[in-house]
């Protein structure tokens, strides 16, 4: 009985069959396979390296966080929306609040916190005090006295009630009361009363780059 020739391709060196058969014949796995293996590995590398490569250039691409001003700055509807677009690219958390408001005191500490932990990934803090102007050094003792370090102003709306609305038409007026916009500058979040170091920081991260 003759052997077919069919089957002489898989051990001549033509085609790179021959290679295969004899990888077979010696229990080695195909060079194919050998191949395949190690360009999905290198396709994998090259991802893993993409993705840390973009989250680096999303870090960097974070505008700088604008300096806080010097003092208390007076703040009325033109300046309250310079501010708000000098902040364009960054998270912005707004705080009203007043020194004679026992839970605004209270609450400072955690707005103090939150800036210090994430100013460097893209989060802003700005506090706008309801004093009245003679108050104007008891802000400044309180401010110092918590190591604030972003930028503090104190009210002067011509049409404070128009503010709230333009704001958010549900905001009572009442105080402390926190607003947090996103890179867009998109009211994404808002809190009146007392508001705790986790809840603040259960909405912000999701925001931050």
């Amino acid at each position: 009985m003759q052997r077919s020739t069919a089957m002489t391709p898989l051990l001549d060196g033509g085609g790179g069959g021959g290679r295969w058969a004899q990888d077979k014949l010696h229990g080695q796995p195909p060079t194919s396979s050998v191949l395949s293996r190690g360009i999905r590995l290198a396709i994998f590398a090259f991802v893993l390296a993409a993705l840390l490569f973009c989250a680096g250039c999303s870090r960097s691409m974070i505008p700088p966080e604008p300096p806080a001003p010097k003092g208390i700055v007076d703040l009325d509807e033109a300046a309250w929306e310079k501010v708000r677009a000098q902040q364009h690219g960054r998270v912005l958390l707004v705080d009203f609040w007043a020194t004679w408001c026992d839970p605004c005191r209270e609450e400072f500490p955690n707005l103090v916190r939150l800036h210090n932990n994430y100013r460097g990934r893209g989060l802003s803090v700005v506090a706008i005090s309801m004093d009245e102007p003679e108050s104007v050094p008891a802000i400044q003792r309180f401010l110092q006295s918590q190591g604030a370090q972003f930028g503090s102003y104190r009210q002067h709306f011509g049409d404070f009630e128009a503010l709230v609305n333009s704001i958010n038409p549900r905001w009572g007026g009442g105080i402390p009361a926190t607003f947090l916009y996103d890179r867009e500058g998109r009211l994404v979040s808002s809190w009146e009363g007392a508001t705790t170091y986790e809840e603040f920081e259960g909405a912000v991260k999701p925001l931050l780059p």
